[in-house]
C-alpha cells in the first residue's frame, strides 16, 4: 500500500505541475498575442505589410497556442484518468480526484473552461480578418481607387 501511495502522490504532484504549465502557457501566448495584434493594427496605414506578416504571425502563434494547450489538457486528462483508476481501485485510503470532480461538476464551472479553449481561436480569427483586410486595404490603396 505505501509503495502504491508513494506513486500516487508523485502523479498527483506531477499533475499539479502540468496544470500550472498549462496555466502559465494560456498566460505567455496570452501576453503575445495581444502584442502582436497591437503591433499589427498599428502598423496598417503606415507598414501594411509588415502588418499583413503581423497578422500571419498572430495566426501562427494562436495555432500554437491550440496546440501546446491540447497536447498538455491531454496529458493532464490521462494522468488523472490513471490516479482516478487507483482510487477506484482503492489504491490509497482516499477518494480526492473522485470527490473534486464531482464537486467541480456541482459547481458548472465548466464554462471557464470552454472560454480559455476558445480564446485562442477568436485569436486566430482574428488574425485571419486582419491579415484579409490588410491584404485588402493595400491593393485597395496601391490601385488608387480611393480619394
Amino acid at each position: 500500500m505505501n509503495d502504491k501511495l508513494a506513486i500516487y502522490q508523485l502523479n498527483v504532484q506531477s499533475a499539479d505541475k502540468l496544470d500550472e504549465r498549462r496555466d502559465l502557457c494560456t498566460r505567455a501566448y496570452g501576453v503575445v498575442s495581444v502584442a502582436v495584434t497591437a503591433a499589427s493594427a498599428g502598423t496598417i496605414d503606415t507598414l501594411p505589410f509588415l502588418s499583413a506578416v503581423l497578422w500571419a504571425l498572430l495566426c501562427g502563434v494562436a495555432i500554437a497556442w491550440l496546440a501546446t494547450l491540447n497536447s498538455l489538457t491531454a496529458k493532464l486528462t490521462a494522468k488523472n484518468r490513471l490516479l482516478t483508476e487507483m482510487e477506484e481501485r482503492c489504491d490509497v485510503p482516499v477518494a480526492f480526484l473522485t470527490q473534486e470532480r464531482r464537486s467541480w461538476e456541482d459547481l458548472r464551472a465548466l464554462p471557464l473552461a470552454k472560454a480559455l479553449r476558445s480564446v485562442p481561436w477568436a485569436f486566430l480569427l482574428l488574425g485571419v480578418l486582419g491579415l484579409v483586410g490588410t491584404l485588402g486595404h493595400w491593393a485597395w490603396s496601391s490601385l488608387c481607387l480611393c480619394p
